[in-house]
């Protein structure tokens, strides 16, 4: 089933999918996919994701020929986690909404959304992006050992209509795209909403190979006292103006 978005692009229904970014990379045609039920939902470093059926925001979005290199990569990360904090944000608008670096993004310390962002490159540009956005939307229980996920059910106590809650998502996400030909105003809206930016907190350094990663407390003997004070145009996260880190290299101590 289609439903038309805007002049170029349809949102795809489809009732089951192992995952809605792989489903993307099998269906060239296809710009916009969601689903009621992943058997195979996947996140960053290996995780896996967790989500009832009927009961979350599954979906994923294209874009062809995105306007940034390979080195410029990040901007699409920002972008993105930009496009669905807004609609979190908007539903949640008494609640501290932020993006926890890389691109989850946290009610308080919890976690209510994953993002995972694949790109084809093609010499030194990026020929496409698929966006995956897993939002944790209906679901109250949780049979994972998942440390600290949370709905917008669980925070409001409403039942959301899911797609409207779907069609909003796309309309913020392809308006924040517009920001990639403004990156110094993207990067500093991305800081603005960044989870711990300027707080003195708990992190610890991450074995790379590690997969998936494992959950830290406060009772991890490796943890260090450090505080945000940059994201570099790569994607690094920058501790105390001083040490910085890939992805896979730190890990945040809940």
């Amino acid at each position: 089933m289609f439903r038309p978005l805007f002049s170029n692009i349809c949102l795809m229904y489809i009732s089951q999918t192992n995952s809605t970014n792989d489903y993307l990379k099998q269906h060239a045609a296809c710009d916009a996919v969601w689903t009621s039920w992943q058997t195979a939902g996947r996140g960053q470093a290996g995780n896996s994701w967790e989500s009832e059926k009927g009961k979350n925001v599954l979906l994923s979005l294209r874009f062809r020929k995105p306007e940034v290199s390979v080195e410029q990569q990040f901007r699409l990360t920002m972008a993105v986690s930009l496009g669905v904090y807004d609609v979190v944000s908007q539903l949640l608008p008494n609640e501290a909404t932020a993006i926890k670096w890389p691109n989850d993004i946290y009610i308080g310390d919890r976690k209510v959304c994953g993002i995972l962002i694949e790109n084809t490159i093609t010499g030194n540009r990026i020929a496409e992006t698929i966006a995956g956005v897993g939002l944790n939307v209906n679901q109250t229980l949780w049979q994972t050992d998942a440390p600290n996920p949370i709905s917008l059910r669980q925070v409001s106590g409403v039942d959301y209509d899911l797609p409207a809650v779907y069609e909003r998502l796309c309309e913020t996400i392809i308006e924040r795209l517009a920001l990639l030909k403004e990156p110094e105003k993207l990067k500093q809206y991305y800081l603005d909403v960044l989870y711990r930016m300027g707080v003195k907190a708990l992190y610890a350094r991450r074995e790379v190979n590690l997969t998936p990663s494992r959950v830290l407390t406060t009772q991890t003997p490796e943890a260090f006292e450090a505080t945000i004070s940059d994201v570099t145009d790569q994607g690094e996260l920058v501790l105390d103006n001083q040490q910085k880190f890939h992805f896979k290299e730190i890990q945040f101590v809940l």
